[in-house]
C-alpha cells in the first residue's frame, strides 16, 4: 500500500524525467521506467530521502539508456476492442467475436475470444469485460501452478498467498512476508512464460534481492529460464 507519494523532476543533460517516489511496505528500493518520460521509484516506508537520492543518481545512466531505447521504438497504436481485433491469450493472438446479449460472459477457444454483453459496440465496455476475464482466469488457474512450482524447491517454505491484479510496470512482485502479487495480464503469455513469472516470485520468497544466490536458485529449479524470458523482452518485467 502506498503511504507517501512525491513527484520530482530530474534533468540530466537534455533528458527530462518525471520521477514519482512511492513508499511501500517493502525491504528494498526498486526503479521502473514506465514510459519515455515517466519513472517510478518504490521505496521502503522509512527509507531516508538521502538514500533514495543516491539510488536515483546511481541509476540515472541506466534510465537514460532505457528511455533512449524506448524512444527509438516505433509507436504502437492502442489496442482495438472491435469485432475481429486480435488479443493475446496463453501465448496466441485470437480475434474478438463480439455478441449482443445477456448475461455477459467471456470465453476463449482456438478460434477466438467470445465476448457477450449488451453493448458490444462500446470499446471501453469490451476492454473492461476482457480485463476482468483475464483476472478471473488467473485466479482460476494460477493457484495450482504455484503449488506445482513450489514443489521444485527442496525446502519447507509453504505456498504463498496470492493476489491477482493489473500492474503497470511488472509481471509479479513479492513482499517478503509470504504473499506474492501477479499481474492479471500474464494470462496473455504462454504457460512457459507464466510459470517463469511464478517461479521467479517463489525464488524471491527464499532470496529477496536479485543477487547471485537468487539467480543461482532460479537456474537450479528452472534451467531454461533465460529462454523463457525472451517472451517478455518486448514488454515490462520484474
Amino acid at each position: 500500500m502506498t503511504q507517501v507519494r512525491r513527484s520530482l523532476t530530474e534533468r540530466l543533460g537534455s533528458h527530462n524525467f518525471s520521477i514519482e517516489v512511492k513508499r511501500q511496505s517493502r525491504k528494498t528500493l526498486a526503479i521502473h521506467v514506465l514510459s519515455k518520460t515517466d519513472v517510478e521509484i518504490r521505496a521502503p516506508l522509512k527509507c531516508p530521502w538521502a538514500e533514495i537520492d543516491r539510488f536515483l543518481e546511481e541509476r540515472l545512466p541506466w534510465i537514460v539508456k532505457t528511455q533512449e531505447r524506448l524512444a527509438s521504438q516505433p509507436v504502437v497504436p492502442p489496442p482495438s476492442y472491435r469485432e475481429g481485433a486480435l488479443h493475446p491469450y496463453l501465448g496466441f493472438q485470437r480475434p474478438l467475436n463480439l455478441i449482443r446479449g445477456k448475461p455477459a460472459f467471456v470465453a476463449a477457444d482456438d478460434s477466438g475470444i467470445v465476448v457477450r454483453c449488451m453493448n458490444p459496440d462500446n470499446e471501453t465496455l469490451i476492454r473492461k469485460h476482457l480485463e476482468g476475464w483475464y483476472r478471473r482466469e488467473a485466479e482460476r488457474y494460477l493457484p495450482e501452478r504455484i503449488i506445482q512450482g513450489n514443489t521444485l524447491f527442496d525446502d519447507e517454505v509453504p505456498e504463498p498467498r496470492l493476489t491477482v491484479r493489473k500492474m503497470r510496470a511488472r509481471w509479479g512482485s513479492c513482499d517478503g512476508t509470504g504473499e506474492i502479487s501477479i499481474n492479471s495480464l500474464v494470462m496473455c503469455k504462454s504457460w512457459q512464460a507464466i510459470d517463469l513469472v511464478l517461479v521467479h516470485e517463489l525464488c524471491h520468497l527464499r532470496h529477496f534481492r536479485h543477487d547471485g544466490k537468487f539467480y543461482g536458485l532460479l537456474s537450479k529449479v528452472m534451467p531454461d529460464w533465460r529462454e523463457r524470458e525472451k517472451e517478455f523482452k518486448a514488454g515490462h518485467s520484474d
